[in-house]
């Protein structure tokens, strides 16, 4: 019996002391999150790390934990798929000290071909059709202020794509109609340029007409010279006009004399542009500014050797030479751009064909 409590007491006294042994195992480290307002080391040697990993708009290494030091801290979680709150728990400083140890880690770059110090990451986000936010209606104020029809909602739709396409084409850029950095970048520099010179006259925008797909088109001719504008009533029209293309010329000048503007002149080699759009939508079966083979109005002109400062377009299908006529000047965008005082050239195509009998197309252009 003796013996037994003995054996007891010493497989009691050999557990306490297994379990001393083992306790540091379950201790925990504990780490206070960094949040708005704190001021410590630790946040300065956060925002030390922030700075050498280029997550640095606005941000100053002070200490302190500002709500410029809260964004930085979202853009690093966003970019390393943590749960963007801004606070800096054991999770976000654990990835923030592994990330800094591996750059610092890398080879320095050579001092002939310097790094280029990384953009923010909103900076870095190309602005397309759908894209909301700040940076967009920063976009589009500046567009607006350069003389682009564009108003400043945050959101780009078809008039901030369109306006950034013609501020490409005009600056020889590629046509995405898409704010990409390079795009954004130039627009911002020209918009400071400009800052303090006069704005131009705003463009109008051509109105969106039905959309429903396009043809492969002749190869264009060598460009014709075109006839000067003057400020007469009355413009000669070429021989090589049919009756029907007269026939809208006459109805587009007689609307622009009226309202004492000068007559658009006929430019042969936009007439020519034009035709082959037409001809194209109707053996396509689409209605679309857009064509399947040259893009936009601007990158189709591009393509014929069409040189200009702005430029519009509309189109229509009809019957008749007055019924479209008619549809244009009922409809605001295609009647701003007939009785705009920014264009001096006209090219009017009017071919037969199209659901409704006859497909329009008119191309406006100032040299």
């Amino acid at each position: 019996m003796n013996r037994n409590i003995s054996k007891i007491a010493a497989i009691l006294s050999l557990s306490v002391t297994f379990t001393m042994i083992g306790q540091p195992a379950f201790a925990k480290t504990t780490f206070t999150p960094l949040k708005k307002g704190m001021n410590n080391a630790r946040v300065l040697e956060v925002e030390k790390m922030l700075d050498a990993l280029n997550f640095d708009r606005k941000l100053k290494v002070d200490k302190l934990y500002t709500a410029d030091t809260v964004y930085n801290v979202k853009q690093f979680q966003k970019k390393y798929k943590l749960k963007q709150t801004g606070i800096v728990n054991k999770a976000t400083y654990d990835k923030l000290k592994k990330t800094y140890n591996a750059l610092k880690k890398k080879p320095a770059p050579k001092p002939q071909a310097p790094a280029k110090p990384a953009q923010p990451a909103d900076q870095a986000v190309t602005l397309k059709l759908g894209s909301t936010g700040e940076r967009v209606k920063d976009l589009q104020k500046m567009l607006a202020d350069l003389g682009y029809k564009v108003t400043a909602t945050g959101k780009y739709d078809e008039s901030t794509r369109f306006a950034v396409m013609l501020f490409q084409s005009r600056n020889k850029q590629t046509l995405t109609g898409e704010a990409d950095a390079k795009t954004y970048k130039a627009i911002e520099t020209q918009h400071k340029n400009n800052k303090n010179q006069p704005k131009p006259t705003p463009e109008p925008t051509p109105a969106p007409t039905p959309k429903p797909p396009v043809t492969p088109a002749p190869t264009p001719s060598q460009p014709e010279t075109p006839q000067k504008p003057d400020t007469g009533t009355q413009v000669p029209l070429p021989a090589e006009l049919t009756a029907d293309e007269k026939q809208m010329v006459q109805l587009v000048n007689q609307e622009r004399t009226s309202r004492g503007l000068a007559p658009y002149q006929v430019d042969m080699q936009l007439v020519k542009v034009a035709r082959v759009k037409a001809q194209e939508m109707v053996a396509k079966g689409y209605f679309s500014h857009t064509s399947p083979t040259y893009g936009s109005p601007f990158q189709m002109m591009d393509t014929f050797g069409i040189h200009y400062i702005a430029a519009a377009e509309n189109i229509a299908q009809n019957p008749s030479v007055s019924g479209a006529h008619q549809m244009f000047m009922n409809s605001s965008g295609h009647k701003a751009n007939i009785v705009s005082p920014t264009y001096d050239y006209v090219g009017i195509a009017v071919v037969d064909g199209g659901p409704h009998g006859k497909t329009f197309v008119q191309m406006f252009l100032k040299k």
